[in-house]
Order: C-alpha cells, then sequence, then structure tokens
C-alpha cells in the first residue's frame, strides 16, 4: 500500500512541477535561425528595392515581431542577426533595407541598417 501512495505523491509533484515550469519551457530564446524566413522573404527587396516592400516580407517581419520576440533581449539578438545578414548580404541595397520596417508599418527599437549599434538598444 505504502507504495501506490509514493506512486501517487511521486505523480502529483510531477504534475505540479511541469504546471509550475511551463511558462518558462514556452519562452524560447530568439537565434538568427528564427530570422531566416524574414530574411529569406525581404532578399530580393533588400538587393534591389521596388515601388513597396513585398506581402510575404512584411508578413514574415510581422510574425516575427508579434509572435517571436518576447524580451529586450530578443531585439538585441534580431538586431545582430539582421545586421550581420545585412553585412553579408552581396549587393545590398542600403537605402532599401533601410525602408523595409516602415514600409510594413513596423516599428522597432532599431534602424535597418549595416552600421546599427544593436547593443545600445
Amino acid at each position: 500500500m505504502a507504495s501506490k501512495n509514493a506512486i501517487k505523491c511521486n505523480s502529483i509533484a510531477l504534475i505540479i512541477c511541469i504546471a509550475l515550469c511551463a511558462p518558462f519551457l514556452s519562452m524560447a530564446v530568439l537565434t538568427c535561425c528564427d530570422l531566416k524566413p524574414v530574411l529569406d522573404a525581404c532578399d530580393s527587396y533588400a538587393r534591389h528595392g521596388g515601388e513597396c516592400v513585398s506581402q510575404d516580407c512584411c508578413f514574415e517581419a510581422m510574425n516575427l515581431k508579434n509572435n517571436l520576440i518576447n524580451s529586450h533581449q530578443d531585439y538585441v539578438t534580431a538586431c545582430h542577426c539582421i545586421q550581420d545578414a545585412a553585412v553579408k548580404t552581396p549587393n545590398l541595397n542600403h537605402t532599401a533595407f533601410s525602408i523595409i520596417p516602415a514600409g510594413c508599418g513596423i516599428q522597432l527599437p532599431f534602424n535597418f541598417r549595416v552600421d546599427m549599434n544593436c547593443d545600445s538598444l
């Protein structure tokens, strides 16, 4: 009988632990890989410009802002990842690149520039 009570207590303790830890497990840390859909969708506009930023680019950028960025550190990480990708993009159109957030109606705590200071956010 004692072993059934021990199993029951352990099961209850496990359920309580899962319930208490679940919110922290869902708060994943943003990585540059999370930005790949945005970078891919915005690549053509960032290199060639155009009349307006594409819907795909804006959709992915809005998804990033609304669903993936959950903290100040996520903004810093996103800034560094975007900056790094811009530096590595051949034939980057700096003007088009800088227009992407405003062209999508998105406000971010940083501008899209190759020389943005991500650590001062």
